[in-house]
């Protein structure tokens, strides 16, 4: 099995009640804003489509050790469909993505870093050797992919969008 990516979109509010009753068109237009992400490099408060990458992991197990999140931002909401992904892709209404910009941006990582360690990515027997998510538990990794989480739903909270989350 290759890497584990965790991918974003933001859909406004007239697109997102359009995914919610047309499923087709919303994997379709995930698609697109795939595609549209992959042409432009794009800083993630402007991107429409954004990936934490292979972090999401030790980045949500980090998020859940802390405690305090209102919902879910690396893997939460409700789900929308089956994409051919890991898990079916979810979504976070514009109310939770409130909630959720609100934690991550109001939560500096610094509190957060201490629990970068890989002994809590394996602490449900998923992998055998900790060792194997070095890359993934860096600390400067993690507050990388957590300034730009911050930034995505941030600007998502700010415009009313709702984001749908994808491990593929």
């Amino acid at each position: 099995m290759g890497m584990i990516h965790c991918e974003y979109a933001r859909l406004a509010a007239d697109d997102f009640d359009k995914a919610r009753t047309d499923l087709t068109w919303a994997l379709e237009h995930i698609d697109e804003l795939a595609g549209e992400w992959t042409q432009v490099d794009l800083p993630a408060q402007e991107a429409r489509y954004f990936s934490i990458g292979t972090v999401w992991g030790p980045l949500h197990t980090v998020l859940r050790v802390h405690g305090g999140m209102p919902v879910d931002p690396v893997h939460g909401g409700a789900e929308l469909a089956s994409t051919g992904g890991i898990t079916p892709a979810r979504y976070l209404g514009p109310e939770d993505v409130e909630k959720a910009a609100a934690f991550l941006v109001g939560t500096s990582f610094d509190a957060l870093a201490p629990l970068a360690v890989a002994d809590h990515v394996c602490d449900e027997d998923v992998c055998p050797d900790p060792g194997e998510h070095a890359a993934e538990t860096d600390p400067e990794a993690l507050a990388v992919a957590y300034a730009e989480l911050a930034a995505f739903y941030g600007a998502a909270a700010e415009a009313g969008d709702a984001v749908v989350l994808m491990l593929n």
